[in-house]
């Protein structure tokens, strides 16, 4: 995925009709669409507070490592040239770039076997798992990291750029995740990176894992389920609710003939007083 560019009118790189474009996932689309009028709008709502607050740095950071205090970062210096085809891949290893002795072109020659096997394969789980949480793994190419070395100033911008992109990037994918009745601050905490930058500093390539599992967006089946548990959700509601309306409905009665009882009780009473006083 190419990404050229950040700034007014763009998002996550790309202009907002390219990002949302390229979204097919209908729930997906619809976040995509409330997180960019939340950015717009300036919005300090839940979302976007958790999703800046990961994305703030030290002071004039001009390192990744102080750019995301909150991360243990690795950066690999190097040239990568990983195809957008082979880094979507769901055997494709990135997990190895968490592995602070690989170098950036270590995966140059990787190549694919066979069609894109599913990420519930168990040894897929268990590379992403062994990923963690809360870990950034950046690819730099030479010429970059050469001109942010003699240029500090440019270092910051290029810091800012990447701050930028991902807090875009967390809040889309935060607001997903509140769709699906996630808890987001939990979700913000177990995600971890890794990008590959351009020799502009933009991101290139990007995977997102959290809670062990690459984060994507549902399958067919997975929607098809997640709106039969809703609908079974709402029949227990409307059931639930329905019996209390009975219980109360039942609950009213009983305290009217209670009340009638008590009424025909004490108008008993007074009756036979009444005659006693009378006949005396």
């Amino acid at each position: 995925m190419a990404l050229n560019g950040i700034g007014t009118g763009y998002y996550m790189g790309e202009t907002y009709k390219e990002r949302l474009d390229a979204i097919t996932d209908p729930n997906a689309r619809s976040a995509f669409q409330a997180a960019y009028a939340k950015k717009m709008a300036g919005s300090t709502d839940y979302i976007s507070t958790i999703s800046k607050a990961y994305n703030t740095g030290k002071p004039g950071a001009a390192n990744f490592e102080d750019a995301f205090p909150q991360y243990d970062v690795i950066t690999h210096v190097g040239n990568a040239n990983i195809s957008a085809g082979n880094w979507q891949r769901n055997d494709f290893p990135f997990w190895k770039y968490f592995d602070k002795n690989t170098s950036a072109d270590a995966l140059n020659d990787w190549r694919p076997s066979g069609a894109n096997p599913p990420q519930t394969r168990g040894d897929l789980q268990r590379n992403y798992g062994s990923v963690g949480s809360g870990r950034i793994a950046i690819l730099v190419p030479e010429s970059l990291q050469a001109k942010m070395d003699a240029d500090p100033a440019y270092a910051r911008q290029i810091m800012a750029k990447v701050q930028e992109w991902k807090e875009d990037y967390d809040r889309w994918d935060n607001t997903v995740a509140a769709g699906y009745g996630m808890n987001v601050a939990e979700h913000q905490a177990e995600k971890s990176y890794v990008f590959d930058l351009d020799e502009n500093g933009d991101v290139r390539n990007c995977t997102v894992t959290s809670g062990g599992g690459k984060i994507v967006g549902p399958t067919e089946e997975e929607q098809r389920q997640f709106e039969a548990e809703q609908k079974a959700k709402w029949k227990r509601r409307v059931k639930y609710i329905q019996i209390l309306k009975e219980s109360a409905a039942k609950h009213k009665m009983q305290e009217q003939e209670n009340l009638r009882l008590y009424q025909e009780n004490f108008l008993l009473k007074e009756y036979k007083r009444n005659r006693t006083d009378i006949f005396q």
